[in-house]
């Protein structure tokens, strides 16, 4: 068991950013036992006195430095959950590293929001990787993709936080399987399903290849069944529910296909930035407006370049790493 001179070692460690991954689940584990409530009323106490609120003449800065670390902690709230590493270093930016970190003290100790540690992964340009959660969940994720995934799932939801495109092969629970994006949540209990979902992107969407995906936006909760795929278009609003004929096509970049339907022509700009981590730029004063479809087997940026010159008489130039597109 450990002493509380060791106990809060471990807490004086995590407020001043020095942890390992480790010492940050212990960190919870004191600050949320009431057993160790004299200890860490004590190290608050010290941080005052270290950081001078006790005594602070400056009621302006005083004020100042209360309000960045509240408008921090709602920042924090809205996320519903705190990534310790990001956090820390947004802390050590601030005014006053100490200030801020007495709050977040406070706001652990009378919350249950921090309890969740989570690994972030991210992809790089033409990167795919596979991953495997703790439920045995498997995941193909496609370029450019971050994904956020607590270490060991909660008992009343598996929840995990995506930006870019992945496959996702649920393990079959009883306890949901949560995809949170910026555009929608997917709900599934067990199931095989992609997600496509890239920050920039005009069309974003859920294509469904086995069990049933619950879709929740803002604006409707839609259900998909296999072969069924929603697409929302985050420029008008509009929502599109359809049957895929061939529904592999939704799944084709894991085996290094591209395939567009009814894609913008920007938003296949930005997919080839991705693959090939290039720059295209297009011909100011032209409009694009310009949607592609068809598929490619992508076996290099030349190619499908040449491929949309010829459907859609979209020319281009290519020098180096930059393709400048033009009518």
């Amino acid at each position: 068991m450990k002493s509380n001179n060791e106990k809060e070692r471990t807490i004086r460690r995590f407020l001043d950013n020095l942890y390992t991954k480790e010492e940050a689940e212990e960190f919870f584990r004191d600050v949320k036992d009431r057993r160790n409530d004299t200890l860490t009323d004590n190290i608050i106490w010290e941080l005052e006195e270290e950081t001078g609120l006790q005594k602070t003449s400056d009621a302006v800065s005083y004020q100042q430095y209360k309000q960045e670390a509240w408008q921090l902690l709602k920042r924090l709230e809205k996320k519903k959950r705190i990534r310790f590493r990001r956090v820390a270093v947004y802390i050590a930016a601030m005014a006053s590293v100490l200030f801020l970190g007495l709050y977040i003290f406070h706001y652990v100790k009378m919350t249950e929001l921090s309890s969740v540690l989570y690994t972030e992964t991210v992809t790089s340009y033409g990167e795919k990787r596979r991953l495997v959660f703790p439920d045995s969940t498997r995941v193909v994720l496609n370029s450019r993709t971050n994904i956020a995934y607590p270490d060991n799932f909660g008992k009343n939801e598996r929840r995990i936080k995506l930006s870019g495109e992945a496959y996702f092969d649920v393990s079959k629970d009883k306890t949901p399987f949560i995809v949170e994006t910026e555009c929608f949540d997917v709900r599934v209990l067990g199931t095989a399903f992609n997600v496509k979902v890239y920050d920039k992107d005009e069309i974003v969407s859920v294509a469904v290849n086995e069990g049933r995906v619950e879709v929740s936006m803002a604006e409707a909760t839609l259900v998909l069944k296999p072969k069924e795929k929603i697409t929302l278009n985050t420029r008008t609003g509009e929502i599109m529910k359809e049957i895929v004929r061939n529904d592999g096509h939704s799944f084709a970049w894991i085996e290094g296909w591209l395939y567009f339907d009814r894609t913008p022509i920007r938003d296949i700009a930005r997919e080839l930035e991705r693959i090939y981590g290039c720059r295209i730029v297009f011909k100011e004063g032209q409009e694009f407006n310009n949607l592609i479809s068809g598929e490619h087997d992508n076996q290099s940026l030349e190619s499908v370049l040449r491929s949309i010159e010829y459907t859609s008489g979209i020319k281009y130039i290519k020098k180096d790493n930059e393709v400048l597109l033009y009518k």
